[in-house]
């Protein structure tokens, strides 16, 4: 049976602050079985840009609000869906360390928001491999590490120090220019969310238990084209060329809360097919 999670963590991360440019669309690269990695530093980006995806950012919903929304609906948690952390040793190359990161920061928070914190030590420590393998150490250092082992039983305090760390994450992505990494976590983040989203709503109609989900996931739908635009920043590297020809295939079919339910329903299904596809890929070992 399909399960669930909650669309967040595009405002999460982007609310943190990370930010891309727009700029041509990426060349028709070839959809592979294997995430390339051709990420380089990328240089200095407008302030104009800058000042576009920072107005981007402020009209996100702030994130554990949106959080806070989904615990009130007390709907079950399914850990059997998220990214193994075991997987996070296999992964290899900036690009799909950075994809990752982002998949595994809307795990934990997943885990937070449903306080199933029991879980949440093996992701934090790959989380930690991942931000230490793209060279930012000070993410989840020491200090943030004893943070979180005098904490871990705490769901608020949980929130605060993965907000902290996505914090540093941001600035060092930022003040390096590093933007191909920061919209791949961007991208990780997000299509996790709505993968675990579409998963748990699976075939079922819309009803009072799981309104939340359908209303979190409307919601996801005009920031698909804003994803877009981050992606487009990067037409000669291989991995953002192809997510973004996966997300353009997403956007065609991504239901609104203008549909009739028949259209809504029918575009669910489609759209849980290509999501379900595209992650499984993204998180593959290879």
């Amino acid at each position: 049976m399909k399960k669930f999670a909650v669309p967040f963590l595009f405002s999460f991360i982007a609310a943190l602050g990370i930010f891309s440019c727009s700029g041509d669309k990426p060349n028709d690269a070839t959809h592979n079985d294997s995430v390339g990695d051709t990420s380089s530093d990328i240089g200095n980006v407008p302030d104009s840009v800058k000042q576009k995806f920072r107005k981007l950012v402020a009209a996100l919903p702030v994130p554990f609000e949106v959080l806070n929304r989904f615990s009130g609906a007390h709907l079950p948690y399914h850990g059997e869906l998220l990214n193994p952390p075991d997987n996070a040793d296999r992964y290899n190359g900036g690009n799909i360390e950075a994809v990752n990161l982002g998949i595994y920061g809307a795990d934990i928070a997943y885990m937070i928001s449903q306080n199933n914190l029991g879980e949440s030590a093996p992701y934090m420590k790959s989380i930690r491999r991942l931000s230490d393998e793209i060279v930012i150490p000070t993410a989840f250092d020491e200090m943030i590490m004893k943070r979180y082992g005098d904490n871990k039983d705490s769901k608020d305090s949980m929130q605060s120090i993965i907000t902290d760390s996505y914090h540093r994450i941001d600035n060092t992505l930022q003040s390096n220019d590093r933007l191909t990494l920061a919209t791949l976590v961007i991208c990780g983040g997000w299509i996790e969310s709505i993968y675990l989203t579409t998963q748990h709503i699976g075939t079922e109609q819309q009803n009072e238990k799981n309104k939340v989900l359908f209303d979190m996931l409307t919601m996801q739908q005009p920031y698909i084209e804003k994803i877009d635009d981050l992606l487009s920043s990067f037409p000669n590297d291989s991995t953002c060329a192809m997510i973004y020809r996966d997300m353009k295939s997403m956007q065609d079919v991504f239901p609104s809360s203008e549909m009739s339910p028949e259209i809504f329903s029918a575009q669910l299904q489609k759209l849980d097919a290509i999501i379900a596809k595209d992650r499984n890929q993204l998180v593959k070992v290879q």
